[in-house]
């Protein structure tokens, strides 16, 4: 079965309070994983060549520096995202004193322990977990790829995005709304969540495939 940390489909069967107890450190990461960035984009505003009042593609290399930031910054949040999935992995070793083939189980494989199952789901115990993922994810993807997307990535992660990067940022520093630049990040933030979503699509369409696969279906 798809690792724990790439399953997109068996952690909906999970408490809400485990959800959270295993999202906390991946997020977590991925947010210290930023902070590198930070002091990309500081380096960045004090390249020469940038003319005054304008931005970093004014720069003659402006469009491979924001390629190269753009690049870090997906690679950092991969990182991230990995690392906390270890420190998962390390706490139930080292902390909550789990075995070994546990962990592997749990991580690795999925079978998580029926105590982190919501109640329908605890019902059925074993790979019976799996037919209700599979279940679930069949009455998903019958709305069709594109309102996912939709749905997923632009409206549940584009839209926070655009928000927070583009309107909250500008207004923080000061600056007026323009309806160019305002078009312009709505474009990239907007396309960024459509990605998003486009491979949380195709990640669930793995997940489903595999646990069809697992199940004999």
């Amino acid at each position: 079965m798809t690792p724990l940390a790439l399953n997109s489909l068996v952690p909906q069967n999970l408490r809400l309070r485990i959800q959270v107890a295993l999202s906390a450190l991946p997020l977590a990461c991925m947010l210290l994983a930023l902070v590198p960035s930070l002091f990309f984009a500081q380096w960045l505003e004090q390249l020469e060549g940038i003319p005054v009042q304008t931005r970093l593609l004014d720069h003659p290399a402006g469009r491979m520096w924001v390629a190269a930031f753009l690049t870090a910054l997906v690679l950092q949040l991969l990182c991230g995202y990995v690392l906390g999935w270890l420190l998962n992995a390390l706490w139930a070793r080292w902390l909550l004193r789990w075995s070994v083939e546990k962990i592997r189980a749990v991580y690795l494989h999925s079978q998580v322990p029926m105590p982190w199952l919501k109640p329908a789901a605890a019902a059925l115990t074993g790979g019976r977990v799996a037919v209700i993922a599979v279940a679930r994810w069949e009455r998903e993807r019958k709305a069709g790829a594109l309102r996912y997307v939709l749905r997923k990535g632009l409206i549940g992660w584009g839209l926070p995005l655009y928000v927070f990067m583009y309107l909250v940022q500008t207004l923080l520093r000061g600056e007026a709304l323009e309806l160019f630049d305002a078009l312009r990040s709505a474009v990239s933030w907007f396309g960024c969540g459509a990605v998003f979503g486009a491979v949380m699509w195709a990640v669930s369409e793995m997940n489903y495939r595999k646990l069809k696969a697992s199940l004999g279906l």
